[in-house]
């Protein structure tokens, strides 16, 4: 079991208020919870895709690490789905959970809601690349 307390300082998680809560099942699963600072919203007043697009990049590197035998890997593909506005002011969890790890690539599931929320903001899969 990885203690979250140890994992390294990582600057751009810390720029999106970003916290890693969980880490299981050697790296299959990930929680990371982000309070967005000010600065990250669209005209809407809501959370810019980008920065959530980073948090579910975030959330899925720190797995993929694990999971793929801390290899050096890079993002091949995100695809994220805003299905509802991302508020901003409200912490968020990013959640991810391992589809598929082989020699070269990664795949995961990943998603982001409010938290205390069972309602899904945003969907997204993503492949890694071992390198």
């Amino acid at each position: 079991m990885v203690d979250v307390n140890q994992l390294p300082r990582i600057e751009t998680r810390e720029f999106m208020g970003g916290k890693v809560l969980a880490l299981e099942d050697g790296g299959e699963r990930a929680t990371v919870r982000f309070i967005p600072p000010a600065g990250m919203t669209n005209p809407h007043g809501t959370v810019q895709g980008g920065f959530v697009a980073a948090m579910v990049d975030d959330v899925v590197s720190l797995a993929t690490w694990f999971a793929g035998g801390e290899r050096t890997f890079v993002t091949a593909n995100l695809s994220c789905y805003y299905l509802r506005p991302v508020p901003a002011g409200v912490p968020l969890q990013a959640t991810c959970e391992l589809v598929r790890v082989g020699k070269r690539q990664a795949v995961f599931d990943a998603l982001v809601m409010a938290e205390g929320s069972e309602k899904v903001l945003v969907k997204a899969v993503q492949t890694q690349q071992f390198l």
